[in-house]
């Protein structure tokens, strides 16, 4: 398996959602299988109404489902509650926290670090001390104003 790579993504919580659906379309593009992982029922029902809506003219063929649903195999996107992985998926992002086993599981992960939330903040850090310690390959993308919520999304 090759060695996963964690991208900090700093943003601020207004921004995130939309941050990562473009992240997903990022992917998307590239042909990756992804899984989103929502913190809740509510949250990925919000992500999934935003992956139609974000952007003018996007289309991200997703669904919510859960690990062994029929069904999934067909979908380049799925959205599932919690750390349930999903088979075949390369890439996760989260609304939230994933743990480092979790996270080893895919190519590539992408974690939000919320600059206006300084718990939220604390804990990425940890988090991307902890990674390294693991020697899994970090990557910081910093935040970009609002209007362009991310900077040049490496390949």
């Amino acid at each position: 398996m090759p060695q996963t790579i964690v991208f900090f993504v700093e943003t601020r919580t207004d921004e995130q959602s939309v941050a990562l659906c473009r992240w997903v379309d990022h992917f998307y593009e590239q042909g990756k299988r992804v899984q989103v992982v929502a913190s809740s029922s509510v949250a990925a029902q919000h992500l999934d109404q935003l992956m139609w809506t974000f952007a003018q003219g996007s289309f991200i063929p997703h669904r919510i489902g859960s690990s062994g649903q029929p069904g999934l195999a067909v979908e380049p996107v799925i959205i599932t509650v919690g750390e349930a992985p999903v088979k075949g998926a390369a890439v996760v992002l989260s609304d939230g926290p994933l743990s480092l086993d979790f996270m080893q599981g895919f190519d590539t992960v992408v974690h939000f670090v919320l600059l206006d939330d300084a718990e939220k903040r604390l804990n990425s850090r940890s988090l991307w001390q902890a990674a390294r310690e693991r020697g899994i390959q970090v990557n910081h993308i910093a935040y970009v104003s609002k209007g362009r919520v991310f900077p040049s999304i490496p390949k």
